[in-house]
C-alpha cells in the first residue's frame, strides 16, 4: 500500500509553471489505451512490482443505479493517481467506454513531478455491466502550495472513503466493496520523463517495464470487477491474464 505523502522540494516555486490546461486526448493515444489487444494483457498476466488489491468478501455488494458499483478517488496533483489512472482506464475500458477524457500531469513540485496522465473531472463513463463513479476530488497544485477541491464526495462516496480508505490514501479503488486498493499499485517512477504518447505505445509491447506494471495492475483490477459483475463480458473475464490475477487473489474459488 502506498500512502500519499506530498513531498515538497526546497526549490523555489517562482520559476515553476503550475498551470496545466487539460486537452482532449488525441485519437491515436485514446485508441492505444482503450482498445488494447487481449494478447497484450495475457502476455503480461500478473507481474512482479505490482501490489495486488485486497479482497474483502463484503456483503452486500456495492451497487450504483442497479448495477455493480466501482468507485475511484483521485486528485489531479497526485503522482500516484497519475500512474494508477493508466491501469484504471485500461481496466474500465474492457467493460465500457469513456467520453470526454482529457490529458493531465501531476504536480511539478511533488515527487515524480509532471507524470503524464489523464483526468476524470470532465469524463463520463458508460457500461452495460457496471456503474463507475470517478471522483476527481482535488485539483492541481498552485504557487501557494494549496490545491482546490474540485468536487466534494457524495454521502455514499464519503461513507465508502471512511470505511475502506481508512488511511486517506490517494488513489483509492473499490470494486463492489469486494476488491479494494488504496495507493498506487506500482511506482510512478517507471513513467518519469516519458511522454504520454510513449507510455501509450509501450502498452502494446508486453515485455516493456511500462506494460508489465500497467497491464499487470490492470489485470488485477479487471479480475476484481469480473468478480462482482458476474464474470461479464466472458471474453474479458475468461482471458488468461485475468484468470491468473483472479487465482492470485483467491477469487472464484
Amino acid at each position: 500500500m502506498v500512502v500519499v505523502v506530498v513531498g515538497r522540494s526546497a526549490k523555489t516555486t517562482s520559476s515553476i509553471s503550475f498551470s496545466y490546461l487539460p486537452r482532449p486526448v488525441p485519437a491515436s493515444i485514446l485508441g492505444e489505451i482503450t482498445h488494447l489487444s487481449a494478447a497484450s494483457y495475457d502476455a503480461v498476466g500478473i507481474s512482479g512490482g505490482v501490489t495486488a488489491p485486497t479482497v474483502l468478501h463484503t456483503l452486500p455488494l456495492l451497487e450504483f443505479t442497479g448495477k455493480p458499483g466501482v468507485f475511484v478517488l483521485d486528485g489531479e496533483f497526485c503522482p500516484y493517481c497519475a500512474a494508477e489512472r493508466w491501469a484504471v482506464i485500461t481496466s474500465l475500458s474492457r467493460f465500457g467506454s469513456f467520453a470526454g477524457l482529457k490529458t493531465m500531469q501531476s504536480s511539478p513540485i511533488d515527487v515524480h513531478p509532471r507524470t503524464q496522465t489523464f483526468e476524470f473531472a470532465t469524463t463520463t463513463y458508460t457500461s452495460e455491466f457496471i456503474t463507475a463513479k470517478l471522483l476527481e476530488m482535488y485539483g492541481q497544485d498552485n504557487p501557494t502550495r494549496r490545491r482546490p477541491v474540485l468536487r466534494m464526495p457524495s454521502k455514499v462516496e464519503a461513507e465508502l472513503m471512511k470505511k475502506y480508505d481508512t488511511d486517506s490514501s490517494l488513489p483509492f479503488f473499490d470494486a463492489g466493496n469486494e476488491v479494494i486498493f488504496s495507493g498506487s499499485s506500482y511506482t510512478p517512477g517507471v513513467l518519469s520523463g516519458l511522454s504520454r504518447a510513449t507510455i501509450a505505445a509501450d502498452l502494446s509491447h508486453p515485455a516493456s517495464p511500462v506494460a508489465r506494471l500497467i497491464l499487470g495492475a490492470s489485470n488485477y483490477l479487471t479480475a476484481g470487477i469480473c468478480d462482482v459483475d458476474g464474470e461479464k463480458p466472458d471474453a474479458v473475464c475468461s482471458s488468461s491474464g485475468v484468470k491468473a490475477a483472479a487465482t492470485a487473489l483467491g477469487l472464484g474459488a
